[in-house]
Parts: C-alpha cells; sequence; structure tokens
C-alpha cells in the first residue's frame, strides 16, 4: 500500500510539474493573466529548488569521494561479556562499536602534559619526566 500511495503522488507531483512547466512557457495574456504569473512564479521556484538539489547532491558526492569509503568495524557476538563492559554489549540487533586503543610513546605524553594547562604541574608530569 505505501508503496503504491508513494507511486500515486510521485505522479501526481510530475503532473503538477508539467502544468507549472507549460504555464512557464505560454506567453498568452489573457484574462487568467494574474493567475498565469503566479504559475510562472511558481514554476521558476520548482526549477530553481530542482537546480538547488541537483547542486547539492553533486557536491555531497563530491565530498565523499575525497574523504574514500567509510569502514565501521563490528565486534562479534563471542566477545560479550557478562558485566557488560563498555562498548561490549549488544542491545536487540544494535551492535555497540568498540573504541580503538591507540598506544603512543612516553615522549609524546609528556609532550601532551606539557601543553595542557591541568597538567602542567603535575606528579604525573613530574613521574614521567623521571622515567
Amino acid at each position: 500500500m505505501e508503496e503504491l500511495d508513494k507511486i500515486e503522488k510521485k505522479r501526481k507531483d510530475e503532473a503538477d510539474r508539467e502544468r507549472l512547466m507549460k504555464a512557464a512557457k505560454s506567453r498568452s495574456k489573457g484574462e487568467d493573466g494574474g493567475e498565469l504569473s503566479k504559475l510562472k512564479q511558481k514554476a521558476k521556484e520548482v526549477i530553481q529548488a530542482e537546480s538547488d538539489e541537483l547542486r547539492r547532491q553533486d557536491a555531497n558526492k563530491t565530498a565523499l569521494a575525497a574523504i574514500g569509503p567509510r569502514k565501521k568495524r563490528k565486534i562479534e557476538d563471542g566477545g560479550t561479556s557478562a558485566s557488560g563492559g563498555i562498548g561490549q554489549s549488544n542491545f536487540g540487533n544494535r551492535v555497540i562499536y568498540k573504541p580503538k586503543i591507540k598506544r603512543v610513546s612516553l615522549r609524546d605524553m609528556i609532550f601532551v602534559l606539557e601543553q595542557e594547562k591541568e597538567f602542567r604541574r603535575s606528579t604525573i608530569l613530574y613521574k614521567a619526566l623521571n622515567k
């Protein structure tokens, strides 16, 4: 039923669009001049909206092509724990993604601690410097 509704709506939209395009191309100035000018204005707006939509779709395709393919990592069902750890549980059909663990060197950690205002004079920084 939904598909039939979609098809019917699409058919109706196409008919309205054709009517607007015919009105926009018409050059007659008969008794319905005000109504004809309104139809022409609406046709211009429809054409502008369509061109904007096409331009937006092209921009999105270009941006996605520049970014490259997106990859999502999933957690397998065997990896869930009884305690329900963070990032390791399934809720129905949803899979929670586990954050990737990054390893950094001590030198990098010291650099970051020196840059952060809260950690400039912390014991963590001094301990790291002593190692």
